[in-house]
């Protein structure tokens, strides 16, 4: 398995590309947040909701923390999902082979919970495709008491996910390994960003660091500096 030979060329890795080329760009005192997928899986059965992930995307994890650099200690939290676990600590590993600094924070609950339950989410994609399902969530189809309105779970993830930098160590980075319905929930309830062509990939995502009055964001289709959302308090 030419592991590097997949990173530099195969489609799926586009997007965690992406990713490693905007952080070389941000500032350089600055500390930058990542909300990304998981790395890649064989989906078998869709009621196998905590399926592991395959041994090229471990490889593929691994070669993602390997490209990180160095001199920016990271924190890793995840979903509580098999896929997503393993996804941190095979990135943890590669950053720490190079040398570098991580802690593993663990799970953290706006990474998987969007206020539903799997049974919910399973019988609805028997109806509908992903696309379908999102943008019924999005328009505010379902009733509240079967899951979270999508923006009112933005604004809760960003509540959590945008205060814990706070304490995050200088030149820091933290990595927030989800799901692809959450990465795009996320980056149209923080940023407006459509739904475009693209589907979040493997490793792929956000990746943005808070200015004075600004954020800058590197998305899967553009990078932008972007106003800080009304509703949104600094901590």
């Amino acid at each position: 398995m030419d592991v590097e030979k997949i990173w530099d060329n195969r489609n799926y890795t586009t997007q965690a590309r992406q990713i490693i080329s905007a952080i070389q760009n941000f500032p350089e005192n600055s500390k930058i947040i990542l909300v990304v997928r998981h790395s890649h899986v064989k989906l078998k059965r869709l009621k196998d909701l905590d399926y592991k992930l395959t041994p090229i995307g471990r490889e593929i994890a691994r070669k993602f923390g390997e490209k990180l650099p160095i001199v920016r200690p990271i924190r890793l939290f995840h979903s509580r999902l098999n896929r997503c676990q393993e996804t941190a600590e095979k990135i943890l590993a590669g950053f720490e082979e190079i040398g570098g600094n991580g802690e593993m924070k663990g799970e953290f609950s706006p990474l998987y919970d969007i206020g539903t339950t799997p049974e919910f989410m399973l019988n609805e994609f028997k109806h509908y495709n992903p696309f379908q399902f999102f943008y019924r969530w999005m328009a505010g189809l379902y009733p509240v008491d079967k899951i979270t309105p999508l923006q009112g779970y933005c604004q809760n993830a960003a509540t959590l996910i945008w205060n814990k930098l706070n304490s995050a160590p200088e030149r820091g980075i933290d990595i927030h390994i989800s799901h692809d319905l959450h990465v795009l929930a996320l980056r149209l309830g923080w940023f407006g960003f459509p739904l475009g062509k693209k589907w979040i990939s493997y490793i792929g995502g956000l990746a943005l660091v808070f200015n004075k009055d600004h954020i800058l964001v590197s998305d899967i289709e553009r990078s932008i500096s972007i106003e800080f959302p009304y509703w949104w308090k600094r901590e």
